[in-house]
């Protein structure tokens, strides 16, 4: 992921991670700020071995960090290093928004050293934004949506030597035109996923990662007006209880079994069956700790909340997103802040730790809207309803229905650089509430509230491993 510089967010990040570290008891820190395996790496790795495509490999790639308030460079020499040394018919690439200009650079550098070698690009931007990434000259095809059959049978396609204009969910450039193909296949469901490539990275790469991603059901039926979670479906599909614990222990026994695991499921306790089908087993395995990410309206059963704690939970992350019940309205359904607190009291009654994902830049919202929307955050972590709280400012990405319909929204899309669609910069809109200064100044003092709220004794707190003082340092290393 492409950074950014911005002293606010030392604080803010110092602070955080001790709050983070106080409910996970052993927990080391990273060697380097990756976080998380891109999971669906592994994943699309086990559909090609099972589809017989086994000579796989993975280039590690890492960017420099740029001037304050700049991303973050490409360095040329270690792509052209990495490319050399590891030469391939076919390349793929999965970015992020912010990441795109990257992506394409990669492919640049591909083409320049392997001329004859394919370039494949999916995923969350690729897929809304396939045309224009398939015009671009270092880009043979683009798959949209999800590629578990597209993507096989272009590879099978390209050995064969066959046309590929008869594979389903391609964009691609014949001379100065980009065309699509007409075929569009089902999703793959979960039982019909093959398992996924636990090795594809070294063992050593345990020692980057904060937790190791999982996820029991895959899609969201939520229309948040900001998400792009549409590219992966809008009715949930669960993998067997037996076949996600099965992945948990491979990945655990690869990458570290000190490893807590971190549910990726947008909503996990969506379904009340489901989920407790899946916290029963948890309980009676007995040595994993995780985390998870759901909506604050789908944490209303105390039977659930108990059974999170029992099963494991050591941390619970909330789309919050403002404290503006008029931005909620139209822009995440269902939500009701006159259920917050109460509902915030009830996690932290069940013995779970809280942590808000809060988003600052609501077209709908005035600067003083925003302060207030911050402020209510911080005023949940002063009275312990929340153990901490992410901070991210408002980006339309493609894909969301803000980027397709931004007047809709009241909003202005300024550009479309989007190595600049990134979460710790100005915003690439303006409304008739706020221009992108205004609304990135609040932003900034945000970090700082936020940061100093996070300054105090942790609610749920383990053992620490590390003293106070020895965060800044591995701020500044692994965040700078």
């Amino acid at each position: 992921m492409s950074t950014v510089p911005v002293p606010q967010r030392q604080l803010f990040w110092q602070n955080f991670d001790i709050q983070y570290h106080a409910t996970h008891p052993g927990l080391p820190h990273m060697k380097r700020p990756m976080w998380e395996l891109p999971h669906w790496m592994n994943w699309l790795a086990g559909v090609l071995v099972d589809a017989g495509h086994t000579d796989l490999a993975v280039m590690d790639l890492y960017t420099e960090p740029g001037a304050v308030g700049e991303t973050s460079v490409l360095d040329r020499e270690v792509v052209r290093s990495a490319v050399r040394t590891h030469p391939a018919d076919c390349y793929l690439f999965s970015p992020m928004t912010v990441n795109l200009h990257f992506a394409l650079q990669i492919a640049d550098t591909v083409k320049e050293i392997h001329p004859r070698a394919r370039t494949v690009f999916g995923g969350v931007v690729a897929t809304p934004l396939a045309e224009t990434v398939a015009a671009h000259p270092s880009v043979d095809y683009v798959v949209e949506g999800r590629g578990e059959y597209a993507l096989p049978a272009l590879l099978g396609a390209l050995d064969r030597g066959s046309d590929p204009a008869g594979v389903g969910q391609l964009v691609y450039r014949r001379g100065d035109t980009v065309r699509r193909t007409g075929l569009t296949y089902p999703d793959m469901t979960p039982h019909e996923l093959p398992f996924p490539k636990i090795d594809l990275f070294p063992r050593s790469t345990g020692g980057d990662l904060r937790y190791l991603r999982q996820v029991y059901a895959l899609g969201c039926p939520y229309r948040c007006t900001f998400c792009t979670i549409q590219t992966i479906g809008q009715k949930p599909s669960y993998f067997a209880v037996d076949r996600v614990l099965s992945e948990i222990r491979a990945y655990r026994d690869h990458y570290g079994t000190h490893h807590n695991i971190y549910f990726g499921d947008e909503t996990f306790t969506l379904h009340r069956d489901h989920t407790l089908e899946l916290l029963a087993a948890l309980s009676e395995e007995g040595d994993i700790g995780y985390d998870c990410q759901t909506r604050l309206n789908c944490l209303l059963d105390d039977t659930v909340l108990k059974a999170l704690k029992e099963s494991g939970c050591r941390w619970v992350e909330i789309g919050l997103e403002t404290g503006v019940q008029s931005s909620l309205d139209q822009h995440k359904h269902h939500m009701k802040l006159k259920e917050v607190e109460e509902t915030l009291l009830r996690v932290r009654d069940a013995g779970l730790a809280a942590c808000a994902f809060t988003v600052n830049g609501f077209p709908d919202q005035t600067p003083d809207d925003m302060r207030r929307s911050i402020d209510f955050v911080c005023s949940l972590i002063d009275r312990n309803l929340l153990q901490a709280s992410y901070l991210f400012g408002l980006v339309p990405y493609p894909g969301s229905a803000m980027y397709d319909f931004p007047e809709r929204f009241g909003m202005e899309i300024l550009h479309h650089d989007y190595a600049r669609y990134h979460e710790d910069l100005p915003p690439v809109f303006r409304t008739a509430h706020s221009s992108p200064d205004e609304v990135y100044e609040v932003f900034l003092d945000g970090v700082t509230s936020l940061g100093q709220a996070m300054d105090k004794p942790p609610y749920f707190s383990g053992d620490l491993v590390h003293p106070r003082e020895s965060y800044g340092a591995f701020w500044a290393e692994a965040h700078v």
